[in-house]
């Protein structure tokens, strides 16, 4: 063997050892200078990680945050942009709060980390209660609402809207009684 091909075989034999140091577990690319690491796991590359599966608290607060997200958007919607409901325009203000209540929490949830299809039904889900049930609150604590939201907001839900029920664009629906929900 010549002497050229003995040194291109100890630099080839030098790179296969550095290739496969234990420790050696980045590469750098030379186009953008950064490192890459060259062992992931099969884990990592599906997005099983420890982070995947959302935990039970998570879902809470992305159900807590869609709740919040809608009297945000009531709160915009009637005190700073002045859009009243009537009944002719109830399905059309309810998209409204719900689409901009959307909004929010989808950028709210991307900022503290809830960017998972299940925390997105959940703010989803808290969006759609409060969409339909807010004014129980509304009828349950007048004055505290009356403070944050006017009470022309109260008078206004109050009006078009009875306790203890389900409000669809429009429409009231009864609950059933719950007798232990009474003695509370």
């Amino acid at each position: 063997m010549s002497d050229r091909m003995q040194e291109q075989l100890s630099v080839f034999n030098a790179r296969i050892k550095r290739i496969e140091d234990p420790r050696n577990i980045y590469y750098r690319d030379p186009e953008s200078g950064i490192n890459i690491p060259k062992r992931v796991s099969k884990a990592a590359v599906l997005g099983k990680g420890k982070h995947a599966k959302p935990t039970l608290f998570g879902l809470l607060m992305a159900l807590i945050v869609g709740l919040a997200c809608l009297a945000a958007a009531r709160y915009g919607r009637f005190n700073l942009a002045g859009i009243v409901e009537d009944p002719t325009s109830a399905h059309i203000v309810m998209l409204m709060d719900f689409g901009i209540a959307a909004v929010m929490a989808f950028v709210l949830g991307g900022m503290i980390n809830q960017k998972s299809m299940r925390h997105m039904m959940a703010q989803t889900a808290g969006i759609a209660v409060m969409a339909v049930a807010m004014h129980n609150l509304v009828w349950m604590y007048p004055a505290e609402f009356a403070q944050v939201y006017t009470q022309a907001y109260v008078d206004e839900v109050r009006s078009a809207t009875q306790p203890n029920t389900i409000y669809v664009g429009g429409e009231t629906f009864a609950l059933p009684d719950n007798p232990k929900l009474a003695s509370l």
